[in-house]
């Protein structure tokens, strides 16, 4: 069994953070270590691999909780299609899990289309759950049933709906009401999430259905996830009351002011969600990576494309800003979203744990990352290159633009 050490950095346990060692092998940690304390174990495990982490954080990879893995848009014509992300990209932006999430076009982008890209990126070390669901209703399935597809596949964590949004068509009240019950019976018998993954959009009103559907069904608030809280004060304010009632929040860093006219800024939202007293643990962030057709600019040309995913740089925009200190705003990006998930070893660096480790500086930027204990990004690049990358592409071009910088 080969044991893998990173040694000397600043770690960041369920318990706060403490100076010491990691020990990994055969996926998992092991153990994290005093200062020194993985000196016995090297002392038997003659070939194990060691880094040093010295002056460095050592955290959990990042849990984003709703990226498009087959591209997003598709909403401004055949053109506007954006191409499958490749597993370097997020990996080299330090995640290590994630969710694909359908969109806006469910009919060319279809569910095995989903879990097949999920299988590939799964196997290049990013762990990858898929949702069924995206903007149109009754949600495309396999089995011609939701309830007996999140049943019989353990990759599908949830169902995705659009509510007050223009191009989306949306359950009603009663039809709500149902699958919020269908849900709650899959959580049970499963032990897995199933989620509600809620995307808000502009249109007025859009929370109205849900709300009469929690009352009538009775179902855990904490079963719905209301992503693009962040899409106007109108989605805001909506998601501030529902977050109050106990369901979670989900706040997108590309989404802010500079890119979407009426949008608030991560940072902004956040802040503004803790002082109306939603619960810090059922506040995540997702980067909604790889989704949004590049906007326009003054001069009628588009903004060059990137795959958008700045959770690292939205983390550091909220510490930055006095938000949250570092450990409660990493946490929006690893143990809520691990936690919404239903995903107990991942996003925390424990014994048991899953191997999945973030080395980073204290900015934060990425330096290495691990998955299943098996180095994936060194010095900031990927081991093993995806062969479909353009260079031309970055990870990320997101700056929450509320920041004090």
């Amino acid at each position: 069994m080969r044991t893998t050490i990173l040694r000397g950095g600043s770690v960041l346990t369920p318990a706060g953070w403490a100076d010491g060692d990691v020990l990994m092998a055969a996926g998992r940690v092991l153990a994290v270590a005093p200062l020194g304390g993985a000196d016995a174990v090297r002392a038997w495990a003659g070939d194990a691999a060691e880094w040093d982490c010295r002056g460095l954080l050592v955290v959990p990879g990042l849990v984003d909780g709703h990226l498009h893995v087959l591209g997003g848009g598709g909403a401004a014509g055949y053109g506007s299609r954006i191409p499958e992300l490749p597993a370097d990209a997020a990996l080299e932006a330090g995640i290590t899990t994630c969710v694909a999430m359908p969109g806006v076009d469910t009919l060319t982008r279809s569910v095995e289309a989903l879990l097949a890209k999920a299988a590939a990126l799964s196997a290049a070390g990013l762990r990858t759950h898929a949702m069924l669901g995206g903007f149109a209703w009754p949600p495309p399935v396999l089995t011609g049933d939701p309830r007996r597809d999140l049943h019989t596949l353990p990759q599908l964590v949830g169902v995705k709906i659009a509510l007050g949004e223009r191009l989306a068509t949306a359950p009603d009240r009663a039809e709500l009401a149902r699958l919020l019950s269908e849900l709650t019976w899959v959580a049970a018998t499963t032990g897995r999430a199933a989620l509600l993954h809620v995307h808000l959009g502009t249109r007025p009103g859009g929370t109205e259905p849900l709300e009469w559907a929690l009352a009538e069904s009775g179902a855990d608030p904490a079963r719905v996830q209301l992503t693009h809280a962040n899409h106007t004060r109108d989605t805001l304010a909506a998601a501030t009351a529902l977050g109050l009632r106990g369901c979670r929040v989900d706040v997108n860093p590309l989404l802010h002011p500079g890119r979407v006219a009426g949008a608030v800024g991560p940072v902004a939202a956040v802040r503004h969600l803790l002082a109306a007293g939603v619960p810090a643990e059922l506040l995540t962030l997702s980067s909604d990576g790889n989704a949004s057709v590049p906007r326009v600019r003054p001069d009628g040309g588009r903004e060059a494309f990137s795959h958008q995913l700045g959770l690292l740089t939205c983390v550091r925009d909220l510490v930055d800003g006095g938000v949250l200190g570092l450990d409660a705003a990493l946490a929006l990006v690893t143990a809520h979203p691990a936690d919404a998930l239903r995903l107990p070893d991942v996003g925390r660096i424990a014994p048991g744990a899953a191997a999945d480790v973030l080395v980073t500086t204290h900015e934060p930027a990425v330096v290495h990352v691990f998955s299943g204990g098996e180095p994936r990004v060194v010095a900031g690049r990927a081991v093993a290159p995806s062969p479909f990358r353009d260079p031309r592409w970055p990870t990320d071009r997101t700056d929450c633009e509320d920041s004090p910088r």
